[in-house]
Parts: structure tokens; sequence; C-alpha cells
């Protein structure tokens, strides 16, 4: 081979290595997953609690789950309600000794169902905790009547979504939340809720969405979703444009199998006015390739900006939201963006163009 047959190859070889490092998209590994022993999960209980306590616990001991008990009380040793044979727990910390630094060592605050919950709403200083462990950075979950002093607690439910309970739906209104109906409990970011298993005879702890709460509880401590990604194409357009939207959904069993076993149910697209967070539409996604692509589409009637919330409900009547995976606009001639990795990609062979340029003239 001639050396300017040589030179010709090494060029087009580093072209095509350049642009394939560039246009390939980095693969995230999902197979080095946090372990469930890192997730740690704080309950917090008056006397009076509900047999609900019990099974939280239950479930996160099971699942390798860190659980501590943090009492509203006076001693350590709290009672629970007279439904439940064992009629007390021991706390393993008072409210009055948690500090800021103690409360965010925690992924999650949890408030269980049961009578404790009206000592609760009535004390500001119950209510500022868990309005604090939320701006720490803490999932808030409740159950049932757990929900109420949630909704109390000094507006941290303000733009969610939240189960639809009949005790606790007209302060969730109030504190600007959206109760959602036929479904059992509901993730929303790092709030999360569950309805109710029964009425006030004692019982509703046996029917109560507790698993799927909890399992909810530890998905978010893991930074997993359902939904893996979205596009919408074109980004923007006139009015009258159809707009495609994708969401790339997955049920979590791989990753999740043994706290998390359910099927796809029903994945929809909410379009938001941008901003405003008003609700323009909702079309539902189909799988039409029955590989987890749900597809939509949406015919823009109106000029603005907009966002794309994309719901998820599984079979096990969980609804998880993920808030504006998209934005796209309305009113403006499309444009043809710019392609970055076709540009680096010329620039990068420009360079190696004329160094090899720069090497054959010296080497001649």
């Amino acid at each position: 081979m001639s050396i300017t047959m040589r030179w010709r190859f090494v060029l087009v070889t580093s072209l095509l290595v350049c642009a394939l490092t560039l246009t390939i998209p980095s693969v995230v590994s999902t197979l080095d997953l946090p372990d469930t022993s890192d997730v740690k999960v704080l309950i917090l209980i008056t006397d009076g609690f509900g047999w609900n306590y019990f099974d939280v616990v239950e479930h996160f001991k099971a699942w390798g789950v860190n659980v501590s008990t943090v009492a509203y009380a006076l001693d350590y040793n709290v009672s629970s309600c007279i439904h439940r044979p064992e009629n007390f727990t021991i706390a393993d910390y008072l409210h009055s000794e948690m500090t800021p630094e103690m409360i965010s060592e925690y992924d999650c605050l949890f408030i269980t169902s049961g009578g404790h919950w009206a000592t609760m709403v009535g004390s500001q200083t119950v209510l500022a905790f868990i309005s604090d462990a939320f701006e720490l950075g803490l999932t808030i979950a409740s159950i049932c009547t757990g929900t109420v002093v949630v909704a109390e607690s000094n507006g941290i439910v303000n733009g969610s979504k939240v189960i639809s309970f009949w005790l606790s739906s007209p302060q969730m209104v109030l504190a600007g939340a959206t109760p959602v109906w036929g479904v059992d409990s509901v993730a929303d970011g790092v709030i999360i809720t569950g309805g109710s298993g029964g009425g006030t005879g004692g019982e509703g702890w046996l029917e109560a969405p507790t698993s799927e709460v909890c399992a909810e509880v530890v998905r978010e401590a893991l930074g997993l979703s359902r939904v893996t990604g979205a596009s919408l194409v074109p980004a923007r357009g006139p009015i009258g444009t159809n707009f495609s939207i994708t969401a790339m959904v997955s049920n979590l069993n791989t990753s999740l199998g043994d706290i998390l076993s359910t099927d796809i149910h029903e994945v929809t697209a909410q379009i938001y006015g941008y901003g405003n967070r008003t609700l323009i539409d909702t079309i539902e996604l189909t799988n039409n390739n029955h590989v987890g692509n749900y597809t939509g589409h949406f015919i823009a009637l109106e000029e603005g900006e907009y966002v794309v919330d994309i719901e998820v409900e599984d079979t096990n009547s969980t609804l998880e939201v993920v808030k504006e995976i998209e934005i796209f606009e309305v009113g403006v001639e499309p444009t043809r963006p710019i392609d970055i990795v076709l540009v680096s990609t010329v620039l990068t062979g420009g360079v190696i163009i004329i160094l090899l340029v720069v090497a054959l003239k010296r080497k001649r």
C-alpha cells in the first residue's frame, strides 16, 4: 500500500470513528441498582395509631427497607387503637429529639391511617414537622386518614394529584391538590397517597392499598419510574399541527419484581398550558408495537406554550404521574433545529483533515 493510500485509509477510519463516537447515544446500565437496604423510611405516629402501622412496617421490613418510628408523644411507649391485639409499640425516637440533620437521613416520611389523625391535624408542631421533612427533600406518603394530615401540612400538596378520599378531598382541594377518582393510590413525584379500605369500624386496614403505597415509596427512593423516556415531534408548529407524542413505558417487573409485579393498564398524555397548568386535553396513548412505546396525537387549536405530563396506571390500580416531560410551542412556523452532533462531526473531521494535510506536506 502506498503512503498516500495509507494516509487516506487512516483519514477515512478516523472520520468514521469520530462520527460513531459522537452519534451513538450512551447506554446507562440498569443492572447496578441501589439495594433496598439503602432505603430509609420514617413513620410518624401518635397515641391511637391504627392497625395500618403494623402492616406498613411488615411490608417494608420484608423488602429489606430500613424502618424507624418517630412518636409525637412524651414517652417511647405509644398506644395503638383498641382494635389491634398489639396495643402499643416502642418508638425509636420522640418528635422532640429529631433534628433536621436526623430527618434528612431518611428517604420518606410515612403517615399511616388510624384515629391518631385527629391529634395530628390539631397540632401545628406535627404539621410543621411534615412540611419541614418535605422541604428537606423527603417523599411524603400517607394512607386513608393519614392523607387528611398531609392535606393540612402547610400546602405541600399544592399542584399535586392525590387520591380521592372522602375525608381529605375537601382539604386537598383547598391546599391546591387535585383528587383523582377511580384508582387506589396515586404517586405524583414525592407526594404518594393511598385510599381507604373500609369505614370507621376498624377493619379498613384489611383492604387498604398498603403494599401498593409502600411499593411506590421504594420505587421513588430508588429513582425508578415506569416512564423511561418520551418524545414529541415536531417541537413547534402553527395552529393545526398534528403533534405526535411517544412515551417509553416499563412495568418495572425486571427491576422491582419482588416488590412491584404488575402490568400496564393505561397510559395517557395530559396537555397543560405552560406556566398556568390549565388542562387542555387528555390523549390516550396506545402500545401498537407491543414493545413499550405508547403513542398518540394532539392537534393544536390555539397558540401558546404547552407541557406534557405522562400518567401511567398499572393493574394494581396505582397511578404514577410524571410531570412536564416534554414542552412544545404552537403558533410559529417550524424551524430546522441545529444538529449539534452533525456540526461537531463536521468540525472534528475538518480538524483531522487539516492535521493530515500538514503531516503529508511535512513528509514530502
